[in-house]
């Protein structure tokens, strides 16, 4: 069962606990992070402001004295909360979710549990032969458990229950409930009418019925308004979407899950050796089947099943701020390689267009002639191609340190 709750304390502590949770192991549960951080307020404040400074990862500067909790939620439904809670859908909001690439997901939602060995056993055995576990994790199920935390104003709680309430899935009316529980203990009235801007679709046929009635989507299918907004139109994993959900500058208008279990495609890493695509392309298939047999019984379990490594498809709505924001953000190396490639360098290569932009966009290496990450490559925590060849310093050619950066992205997709 999702456990939420309501923390309310000094936002440099709120912040640290946010850390943790990215950062630690399930073994120890929130109350223990927490507990740990309120008895060493002056580490927890000297470890945020590190980051702060050093990383330059002010989303720690988005805590407020109100953050909420949700732990044992599934990455489905962590996912699903993410791509909702956005400024570009009317509800503002920041948080910090466990990250995969340091935590092994050893938790499982009970829905998934005789799926969850085999998927869980090819996870560690790809660990072993030194897959990296942000390309590892491609294999591991929509239905491993996660926890995040985020600061968000009661408003914006029941815009999220008014659609949260209504979803065929379990696991998301429950997490509706429990953020109209924090409101009303906050003694705010809860009944409200106020639903996002637009939301994301379980069932493919409320789409093609044109049962999903939000004003931007209609707005999108008929183009009677010029809104002040960029579209792209891009494919990716559901692994990558659980990172770009969370980059506030794009509204993420993913296709339904239906159609994303029917399509049956799954991103391979070009980190994989043969014998290990092999495998995972077996696995996927089986997970698949398990897939379509729930759909033809109209069961929406269906979507724990699911891949991270699945593909889908995506319509992204952003402003010219945000655009540029995001090239500046995610063309750096340690960035997520398919963020990187499906959406930082083309977007970049669009905006050099632009003479005046030309020295404002792009990884910090090429604006400011130094990176603020060599303890990640110089570790081998993660890879750049320009931090290997230019140590750091500015490239010579825009042209080329673009092509460096997106040779990652040539990840073979397939059909199952």
């Amino acid at each position: 069962m999702v456990k939420i709750n309501c923390l309310k304390d000094e936002p440099y502590i709120l912040a640290a606990l946010g850390v943790k949770i990215s950062q630690t192991s399930f073994e120890k549960n929130i109350e223990e992070l927490y507990r740990e951080c309120k008895e060493n307020k002056e580490e927890a404040k000297k470890i945020v402001n590190s980051i702060i400074k050093n990383h330059h990862h002010n989303i720690l500067l988005d805590f407020s004295p109100f953050v909420i909790t949700v732990d044992e939620i599934s990455r489905f439904a962590a996912l699903y909360l993410w791509r909702n809670i956005n400024a570009l859908n009317l509800i503002p909001g920041a948080g910090i979710e466990a990250s995969f690439r340091v935590i092994k997901p050893i938790r499982y939602n009970k829905v998934v549990s005789n799926f969850w060995k085999f998927s869980f056993e090819l996870y560690n055995e790809f660990v072993e032969k030194e897959i990296p576990p942000q390309d590892a994790r491609y294999i591991i199920l929509e239905g491993a458990l996660t926890r995040i935390i985020f600061a968000i104003q009661p408003r914006y709680l029941l815009k999220l229950y008014n659609i949260l309430k209504n979803s065929p899935i379990e696991e998301l009316r429950e997490i509706g409930i429990g953020f109209k529980k924090v409101v009303r203990e906050l003694g705010f009235e809860t009944d409200i009418e106020e639903i996002p801007a637009s939301f994301w679709e379980i069932w493919d046929e409320r789409v093609k019925n044109n049962e999903n009635k939000s004003a931007t989507n209609y707005l999108e299918k008929t183009k009677t308004v010029s809104l002040n907004h960029v579209d792209y139109n891009i494919k990716g994993s559901l692994s990558m979407y659980a990172q770009l959900v969370r980059e506030r500058q794009f509204l993420c208008n993913i296709e339904p899950m239906e159609r994303i279990a029917k399509k049956a495609r799954f991103v391979i890493p070009n980190s994989f050796s043969n014998k290990i695509k092999e495998e995972y392309i077996k696995f996927a298939k089986t997970a698949n089947e398990k897939q379509i047999k729930l759909i033809e019984k109209k069961d929406p379990n269906f979507v724990y099943f699911l891949l991270l490594g699945q593909e889908a498809e995506c319509n992204l709505n952003c402003t010219w701020s945000g655009i540029i924001e995001s090239s500046k953000k995610r063309c750096c190396g340690v960035a997520q390689w398919e963020i990187r490639s499906n959406v930082a360098v083309p977007i970049t290569t669009e905006l050099s267009k632009y003479p005046e932009l030309k020295n404002k966009i792009g990884p910090r290496c090429w604006r400011e002639n130094r990176c603020i990450e060599p303890a990640t490559f110089k570790t081998k925590k993660n890879k750049c191609p320009v931090f290997e060849k230019y140590a750091g310093k500015k490239p010579e050619n825009f042209e080329e340190m673009l092509k460096l950066l997106n040779k990652p992205g040539s990840a073979v997709k397939i059909r199952v």
